[in-house]
């Protein structure tokens, strides 16, 4: 009996320093040497789970198995904001310090192809889908450990990282200051035109870090014009571009920033920029200039990408080019929270 009972023990114990070493316990927690998270219990044996010293990754079993990688998310732990900047499906969730004064972003990555089996379906797998689309719930539990700590949210929410700036626009709209002064501290000659100004955080280029926009508090077309623009650059705010009155700025279909120009009446156009991450480099996607003065009688131009020679420009008809402008012309009308 004593051997049965002592054999009974081994297993008991085998069992628990085996879930230790693969980083599972009874409540599907799963550690690396800096951080945890928690996958709901009734997700077990649906997953897979892949731990590297500052990175977890989660696959779907079935579709690992089949050949189709599988992978549903990953947490990782960066020191520099560059090595993560423009990874593909990567967002910031929080900031992380280990036990050496050490600073972190926590990012987030989802894949950017498909990672089922697509052969059978062109949906993805219910069980599939909870561990892609219940990321959510693993984001809430992520918790520091070996005397790190996790701060959710921290390093990403606009108010607290701007502050200091608004402070400074405050400032100039309370002094007055004039366009030198204002040129001087990269900042829109139109604040010397109109105190009706307000800002709203947005992350423009959605990779988790709220940017800073400042514009005129107004309606109609005028509404959600942006005169200044700021992001985050190595966790330092950094400004973007300024505008004006005939070089005016916006946020269209959610991730995009276009620059409305004017030069008179006989020419016009809207520039279509990318924000890059973790720097103030707007990126071009596509030009649209009506441009009365090159071809008067058919005065419709796009180009794609850069716009620094006037031979990259596509001489096109008003048809298309109002089709293709369409795509861009849903711009973010923003209530802009006044300054002061």
């Amino acid at each position: 009996m004593r051997k049965i009972i002592n054999f009974v023990i081994v297993c008991i114990l085998f069992s628990a320093v085996s879930a230790f070493a693969c980083g599972e316990t009874s409540d599907s927690v799963f550690k690396n040497r800096l951080f945890s998270i928690t996958v709901p219990k009734e997700l077990k044996g649906t997953y897979e789970v892949k731990r590297e010293s500052d990175k977890i990754s989660v696959f779907h079993k079935d579709s690992k198995k089949a050949g189709f990688g599988g992978f549903a998310f990953g947490i990782k732990a960066y020191k520099n904001p560059s090595d993560h900047a423009n990874l593909p499906g990567g967002r910031k969730l929080g900031e992380l310090t280990d036990k050496k004064g050490n600073l972190y972003d926590v990012v987030l990555k989802h894949p950017t192809d498909v990672q089922y089996d697509y052969t059978k379906s062109t949906q993805a797998p219910d069980s599939y889908k909870r561990l892609y689309e219940g990321v959510n719930s693993y984001v809430v539990n992520i918790q520091g450990i070996k005397g790190s700590k996790y701060y959710n949210g921290q390093g990403t929410k606009g108010e607290d990282l701007y502050g200091e700036v608004l402070k400074k626009h405050i400032t100039a709209l309370k002094e007055k200051w004039d366009s030198v002064k204002l040129e001087q501290e990269q900042m829109s000659y139109m604040y010397n035109l109109t105190d009706k100004i307000g800002y709203v955080y947005y992350d423009v280029n959605a990779d988790g870090i709220d940017e800073l926009l400042i514009g005129e508090i107004a309606d109609g077309a005028w509404k959600g014009v942006i005169y200044d623009i700021y992001t985050m650059v190595n966790r330092v705010p950094k400004h973007v571009i300024s505008g004006g009155s005939r070089d005016r700025y916006y946020v269209c279909d959610d991730a995009f920033i276009c620059n409305e120009y004017s030069s008179g009446a006989m020419e016009s156009g809207v520039r279509v920029y990318n924000l890059v991450e973790n720097s103030t480099e707007l990126f071009p996607q596509v030009s649209f200039k009506y441009d009365g003065y090159t071809n008067p009688k058919n005065p419709w131009f796009l180009s794609y990408g850069s716009v620094a020679n006037d031979d990259k420009w596509e001489n096109v008809t008003e048809q298309t080019y109002r089709e293709r402008k369409k795509v861009f012309e849903k711009y973010e009308r923003f209530d802009f929270i006044s300054l002061y």
